[in-house]
């Protein structure tokens, strides 16, 4: 069973989850030292605000993790807040971690009063749209990336909260 939990209350999963951050996304972090990005993770150490960074847990062990930020494409500020940098470890994909911690963001903007959140990915369209999101558009970045957004008040979205 995934079980949920916020970074603040278990930094000490930070050195993990820079590690996979590294290995995942190679280019991105050229250049950069695990303590470096250990670093922009502390800056996710919230509770009620943003950015607020989700962890999901399986069976006791780290599975995963996705962020709620203000906004993750800056030439895109009228799109937000994101939820993104989702990221399931590899063991676990497959089996409803990545779903449970999307679900739990959409849940997490409601509470902080989002009425709606974007997302922007390549990998995870089949689960925003089994959530009742919405591909919008896209946006380009150092590549051209689908735009998804959620109406967190519609039933479609409610409902699967």
């Amino acid at each position: 069973m995934v079980q949920i939990a916020l970074l603040v209350d278990h930094p000490d999963v930070i050195p993990k989850l820079a590690q996979w951050f590294q290995s995942q996304w190679l280019a991105y972090y050229a250049g950069r030292t695990l303590a470096d990005i250990e670093q922009d993770f502390r800056t996710d150490l919230n509770r009620n605000r943003l950015p607020l960074r989700l962890i999901a847990f399986e069976a006791g062990e780290l599975a995963g993790t996705i962020v709620l930020r203000e906004r993750g494409i800056y030439t895109q500020p009228e799109h937000q807040p994101e939820l993104g940098g989702l990221y399931v470890a590899d063991s676990l994909r497959g089996r409803g971690v990545g779903t449970e911690l999307v679900r739990a963001g959409m849940v997490a903007a409601r509470e902080l009063g989002y009425q709606v959140v974007y997302a922007t990915t390549h990998t995870a369209g089949g689960i925003l749209g089994w959530l009742g999101w919405e591909q919008i558009g896209s946006v380009q970045h150092a590549e051209t990336i689908p735009l998804y957004r959620c109406d967190l008040s519609k039933l479609v979205c409610a409902a699967a909260l």
